[in-house]
């Protein structure tokens, strides 16, 4: 309710300042990374969502306010999709101090898509996204599009270097091969009562521009995160509840931590959060 009631805000107080009915500030395109998909194999399909300057739209955590950008897949009998890949977002400050967290300029949410064993050649492929998205500048606006594709027929294009740059943008895994080891701590007692959350990066080498994205359910309630980073260590924290009478998504949520290497390229790093107090 409190973030619904900031969404509220958020929209109502920017309403005035310019008709909304006559803006598109974002444009969405959907992408395939091949035209011909083998039989049982994977691959990618992704919604393109550009920006007009100085508009942003939301991460799967919208932070303080805002909607999560939404896309619903639809696919044929056989086919499967996988969990949408969200890249590292960002944060922004928004007027009376909300913080949203999202993407500007350009994002590609996608995901993989495994075809059926048992495949004929020339069978078309219809692909159908309903995508929706609150985007804000000045002010907010809400958009939705269906957008569809059938491959294997007319002058589809496929754009696998397009997916190829985006995959350096996704938040990978910690441990041994990972940038930094991760120790969790604590959980969220399913009474209903708040629980806290430790979680302990160490980092091979100390990051710079360290931000934290707490994970989200519309289950739990998450106050008081916070992040510390000293030298190549990085200590996240938050207290939760669960709220009673809904059911959460899953017992381990993910969040995701941003950093900035020596030489100034911008990464993420998947933070998978045991609630029933398990360590990892």
């Amino acid at each position: 309710m409190r973030r619904l009631l900031a969404v509220v805000l958020l929209v109502l107080g920017s309403v005035a300042a310019a008709p909304a009915a006559d803006l598109e500030p974002v444009a969405v395109s959907l992408v395939v990374s091949t035209v011909r998909p083998e039989p049982g194999a994977s691959f990618s399909v992704g919604v393109l969502l550009r920006m007009q300057r100085g508009w942003h739209v939301y991460w799967q955590n919208p932070g303080d306010a805002g909607l999560p950008t939404s896309v619903r897949w639809i696919v044929p009998e056989g086919f499967s999709v996988g969990p949408l890949r969200w890249p590292v977002p960002r944060r922004f400050e928004q007027p009376g101090g909300v913080v949203g967290y999202g993407y500007d300029d350009t994002v590609l949410l996608s995901a993989a898509v495994t075809a059926p064993a048992m495949l004929a050649k020339d069978t078309p492929i219809p692909l159908r996204a309903e995508v929706g998205w609150l985007a804000c500048e000045a002010l907010c606006i809400r958009g939705k599009k269906t957008l569809a594709v059938t491959l294997g027929e007319g002058d589809v294009k496929a754009d696998p270097g397009l997916f190829a740059d985006w995959a350096g943008r996704l938040p990978v895994d910690a441990g041994a091969s990972g940038p930094a080891t991760l120790t969790a701590r604590g959980g969220v007692p399913s009474d209903g009562s708040p629980g806290d959350v430790t979680v302990t990066l160490d980092w091979k080498q100390a990051p710079r521009g360290v931000e934290w994205f707490p994970p989200d359910d519309a289950a739990l309630d998450v106050k008081a995160a916070t992040s510390e980073t000293e030298g190549a260590r990085t200590r996240l924290t938050f207290r939760a509840q669960r709220v009673p009478g809904q059911a959460l998504t899953g017992s381990v949520l993910e969040g995701v931590v941003a950093w900035t290497d020596g030489s100034g390229a911008r990464h993420g790093l998947r933070i998978p959060i045991d609630l029933n107090g398990k360590e990892t």
